[in-house]
């Protein structure tokens, strides 16, 4: 069940981003909208490595293939970091003036490379199945400590990405209402990654304290991963924005 709900994820992301490098236009020489594409670029390969990289199929094939236990889930894992990279990016690039815009993405890719790197190293801590390590039920406390270290930074870059862009689709709906539509899609999507990395996040510390949440691990923890891998592609699909939201102050 798991393999085929990440499965057809895979699927339509690659869909929805054929769709999107089909449709979207190419202005010539414009920094701004280049810096949002390959944002978005990031952010559909991202949805695409964490939604495959979950298949176990594919999770045993590499793990094999690459003859390291637990590598799918690294690359699902620093997947995710990506997608939220290019989210966060082009947050920064809809709401940011010229002047501004170039400081506020490198700060952004040090802080998620930082993030990223801290993780891989707290991965080589570890020896377990990819399947083990994307599990709720650590083996032993290195995978424990892997699982919480990776989900912790998430459950804070998600919760300000989903308000981000909850506001971005309430500012732009008077005028932008195909626009506004995307930018609530991609919202319903990061916060099911919100509830996914909070679920797997509280199943790992209850196993550890003694109280497993089985039904969590089985239905919820899947089904929100996949659904917000799903639903931020669909949403960056839906507009192609031109042009970037310029914020009030207040609400940068």
């Amino acid at each position: 069940m798991v393999g085929l709900i990440f499965g057809a994820c895979a699927v339509l992301i690659v869909i929805s981003s054929a769709t999107y490098l089909a449709v979207s236009s190419r202005p010539a020489r414009q920094e701004a909208f280049y810096i949002a594409r390959y944002a978005r670029i990031a952010a559909f390969t991202g949805c695409f490595i964490s939604a495959a990289a979950a298949v176990p199929a594919i999770t045993t094939a590499t793990d094999a293939f690459l003859r390291r236990n637990g590598i799918a889930t690294l690359c699902s894992n620093l997947g995710a970091y990506v997608a939220a990279l290019g989210l966060m990016v082009m947050s920064v690039n809809w709401t940011r003036q010229d002047t501004e815009l170039r400081k506020a993405v490198v700060g952004r890719v040090f802080l998620l490379g930082c993030i990223m790197a801290i993780v891989t190293v707290e991965f080589h801590l570890t020896d377990v199945s990819s399947t083990q390590l994307a599990s709720a039920s650590p083996d032993d406390g290195a995978a424990a400590a892997y699982m919480l270290t990776h989900l912790c930074p998430l459950i804070a870059i998600t919760t300000a990405l989903g308000l981000r862009y909850a506001r971005l689709a309430v500012a732009v709906w008077p005028h932008r209402r195909v626009a506004a539509v995307g930018l609530a899609v991609t919202a319903t999507g990061i916060f099911m990654g919100w509830a996914y990395d909070t679920s797997r996040a509280g199943a790992v510390v209850a196993y550890l304290l003694g109280h497993p949440w089985s039904m969590v691990e089985t239905y919820v923890v899947p089904l929100t991963g996949a659904l917000c891998t799903l639903f931020v592609a669909l949403g960056l699909t839906l507009p192609i924005i031109r042009r970037r939201v310029i914020l009030p102050r207040v609400m940068q």
